[in-house]
């Protein structure tokens, strides 16, 4: 049966050492006769401290699975996860270990964070137990615990030094000002240490851990000064904890164990009695100041069946806990609601279902102002033990994810709670922990995400433009980078936060963009940009109509020079810095069609004569074809090449002249022959 007496923080701490009641008549360790037998006395009593030492001398005497299997699990319900690896793995090693001791085996392999190691012995597990749910959930937590290590939650982590004390401290809650948490720290009893004569049960301390029963404390703040356990009327001898409260702070739901009372009997049986935890409500009377009246929840099933873990909604009208109802939930603690009528009675509880509930044990509920739901559970994927997790419900499907390190740990973690400036609290047993529980604060980073996307496409057209080059450049660090257009002409880039960009873009066959601006500087919320980008094709150039000179003198028989009508090196062909002048010549002869025209050229007196005369006349006959193809009637012209017979300065064969000299004579020239 799953019990209480550790409030069942952990999932395999369910159990309680108060059922023990009618049974301490029943060992006498004066009559044991063999260390085995007083160690199992030792541990049915939740006294694994001292059943450890036993079971280590029942092993030492003969090696016998028995004797491992105690030592292993006595150190494991202690969370000794050091100590346990040692005995499980002796254990397994053993040809009478089950299963069960090889899942036991692989959980304290990924407390200790060995996850290579538990992911062979759950192998061998799954090998025996093939398609069971929870070894395939611990199976795919090893590997996704090594990913998640390698790149934790960025934030701000704390360990909160001013409440975590040498002893167990977990569970907290917020209340009118007031940090709430349980403990185990030392407390004092003001009622009679024996039970019933047993010496077995006592007040001043809890055997399993052999410290305190859990009790609530609260503190101003981070105010240790300040730190009080609460009223010894919400406080009892036995274990009180996991408080939650109305927003108004009227009302206080929290979990304990108690002593039978009058009305709730022991069936009369004479044998050893287990008392589950359960469900307190308590109201503040503010006229006394205090707490007074308490109610107890109606679905407690305390001498059959764990309730506890409560979580109340800021107006009282639902109470979310977990329970182990047996045969009716999904396996272990599962997630149930309940709501009130108008009547102030507690309905029937609804268990949350599978999409929640798994095989294993599921804890601590809370849910955020938002409707987020956290809870913690060792039957999902996760580090090791209890992993805490987040559950988004949308259109009546809940989608759940690990919180993932830092939060998260190869150990139990559970508890979440949001501080009313929206810190993420949780308790922990991680081995740096400065008790066996601390509780921890954690803070992410608000990380901003933000992309640009788009789309390229035709001015004219309006059609997407495919394969089109889109350059994004981050102005403060000056890095580009560059995507290319889909078939639909779209683009796609992340951007950084507080930074600029210049967007620009270009295709084959269109005009490229520049200068579009981007900025992500001053967005306070994540977002997509949206810049599109319209590209135009080049239009055809259109040459403006060269206009006519309009020399001072245009007389018949007078020569004008060309400008620039340059040929190369020994060729005739004209050449493309020739054709504006010979332009302006075509237009001037076609706005005087009845002039008639010689075109003349010249060369220096290099080369020889007859050779300069023959490529001269070449010379003038390719400019006369040119104008021929601009409309000028060609029977107007008259092309004749001088050569070196017309020179205009002193650069005669066998004269040393300057290039400037020679450049002189070469030239080409047009005469009016008649109007």
């Amino acid at each position: 049966m799953i019990t209480t007496t550790t409030m069942y923080k952990k999932n395999y701490h369910l159990r309680a050492l108060l059922g023990i009641l009618m049974a301490a008549a029943a060992y006498n360790p004066a009559q044991a006769q063999y260390v085995k037998k007083q160690a199992d006395e030792k541990a049915l009593l939740y006294n694994y401290a001292k059943a450890t030492s036993l079971y280590d001398k029942a092993y030492n005497k003969k090696a016998t699975a028995e004797s491992a299997r105690g030592a292993a699990e006595s150190y494991r319900h202690m969370n000794d996860y050091v100590n346990a690896e040692p005995w499980y793995a002796k254990l397994v090693a053993m040809p009478e270990h089950t299963a069960q001791d090889e899942m036991h085996y692989a959980a304290i392999l990924m407390n200790n964070s060995k996850y290579e190691e538990a992911k062979a012995v759950l192998d061998s597990f799954l090998t025996k137990m093939p398609g069971d749910k929870l070894g395939e959930s611990m199976r795919q937590g090893c590997d996704s615990a090594v990913k998640w290590l390698a790149a934790p939650v960025r934030g701000g982590f704390q360990d909160l030094q001013a409440i975590n004390s040498e002893w167990s401290d977990w569970s907290t809650a917020f209340s009118n000002g007031k940090i709430i948490f349980a403990s185990d720290r030392p407390y004092d009893s003001l009622r009679n240490e024996s039970f019933l004569g047993s010496n077995y049960i006592r007040k001043s301390y809890y055997s399993w851990t052999g410290n305190s029963y859990l009790h609530l404390y609260e503190s101003n703040g981070f105010d240790s000064s300040s730190l009080r356990p609460l009223d010894r009327i919400v406080n009892g001898d036995y274990h009180s904890a996991s408080a939650s409260y109305t927003a108004d702070g009227s009302k206080m739901y929290y979990a304990v164990t108690s002593l039978a009372s009058k009305g709730r009997s022991f069936l009369g049986k004479d044998e050893p009695y287990t008392l589950n935890v359960e469900i307190m409500e308590r109201r503040w009377d503010t006229a006394a100041g205090n707490w007074k009246l308490s109610v107890l929840f109606p679905y407690n099933e305390i001498f059959h069946y764990p309730v506890g873990d409560p979580f109340i909604t800021a107006d009282g009208k639902t109470i979310y806990f977990v329970a182990d109802y047996g045969d009716k939930g999904s396996g272990g603690t599962d997630i149930y609601y309940s709501t009130r009528d108008d009547n102030g009675q507690w309905q029937t509880p609804v268990n949350m279902g599978p999409e929640i509930n798994t095989p294993g044990n599921e804890r601590t509920p809370v849910f955020d102002n938002k409707g987020v739901l956290y809870f913690a559970t060792d039957g999902r994927p996760g580090m090791g033990g209890l992993d805490i997790f987040k559950a988004v419900q949308a259109k009546g499907a809940w989608t759940i994810t690990n919180m993932r390190p830092p939060v998260n740990s190869a150990q139990d973690d559970f508890a979440p709670v949001f501080s009313p400036d929206d810190f993420f609290w949780f308790s922990s047993n991680r081995t740096e922990g400065k008790g066996s529980d601390d509780i921890y604060s954690f803070k992410a980073f608000r990380i901003l995400v933000f992309s640009l996307s788009g789309k390229a496409t035709d001015k004219k057209t309006g059609l997407p433009l495919s394969n089109a080059t889109i350059t994004l450049k981050n102005n403060e660090t000056g890095k580009p980078a560059d995507v290319t257009t889909d078939e639909e002409g779209n683009y796609r880039f992340p951007l950084d936060s507080l930074s600029s960009y210049g967007l620009a873009a270009e295709r084959n066959g269109y005009n490229g963009v520049t200068g579009v601006a981007v900025t992500t500087k001053g967005l306070l919320e994540s977002q997509e940009l949206h810049q599109d980008i319209v590209m135009e094709q080049p239009q055809p150039e259109v040459k403006p109509e060269p206009t006519a000179p309009e020399p001072p003198d245009l007389e018949v028989n007078k020569h004008f020079k060309l400008e620039n009508v340059y040929f190369d090196v020994a060729k005739s062909n004209i050449t493309p810095k020739a054709k504006p002048e010979l332009d302006k010549l075509a237009a001037l002869l076609n706005e005087n069609p009845t002039w008639k025209v010689e075109i003349a050229t010249h060369t220096d007196s290099r080369s020889s004569d007859s050779y300069n005369l023959k490529l001269s006349q070449q010379r003038a006959e390719s400019i006369v074809k040119y104008l021929g193809t601009k409309g000028v009637d060609k029977t107007r012209l008259v092309a004749k090449g001088y050569g070196e017979t017309r020179l205009l300065n002193r650069c005669a064969n066998g004269v040393r002249c300057t290039e400037a000299e020679h450049q002189e004579n070469r030239r080409s020239e047009f005469t009016i022959l008649n109007k």
